[in-house]
């Protein structure tokens, strides 16, 4: 009788330590969203970094009321908040001719899938992982929005 508690006890201590170590290495959405996100166009497409940098970068993108066209990447900072809702959210912040863009989304990510809901209008796009954020020596090579003239 004996032996069949501490069999037990071993078999539930093993279980509680096996338990442990994989929610330890289940990334965070903090995590999970790093890394290269391209719109199944290619024409949008968002970096996040581990700095809370980011690049969106458009090509052959017309930005609207102006009606310029613009390729290239813009570089923006983003925070990443939980809400009473129990969901995560990622604000994105970044300048455009002069006037600063916030957008602020509700996101989840499901394997190589980035599904961001925009808060304000609920419009829901799904972007896919193009690569992982890897270290840069160097950022010095983006191409900023245009600027008024």
């Amino acid at each position: 009788m004996k032996n069949n508690l501490k069999r037990l006890t071993a078999i539930a201590c093993v279980l509680c330590l096996v338990v442990t170590m994989f929610a330890a290495c289940s990334a965070s959405p903090q995590k999970k969203i790093l890394g290269v996100w391209r719109d199944s166009t290619g024409t949008v497409g968002y970096e996040f970094k581990e700095n809370n940098v980011c690049n969106i970068t458009y090509a052959d993108f017309t930005i609207p009321i102006i009606n310029i066209r613009y390729d290239g990447t813009i570089p923006g900072t983003y925070t990443i908040t939980k809400r009473d809702d129990g969901n995560y959210y990622v604000q994105i912040k970044y300048t455009v001719i002069s006037s600063q863009v916030v957008e602020d989304y509700m996101f989840t990510v499901d394997g190589d899938a980035l599904t961001l809901t925009n808060v304000e209008s609920g419009d829901q796009k799904t972007l896919l992982r193009q690569a992982q954020t890897q270290p840069t020596v160097s950022d010095s090579n983006q191409t900023t929005a245009p600027s008024a003239s």
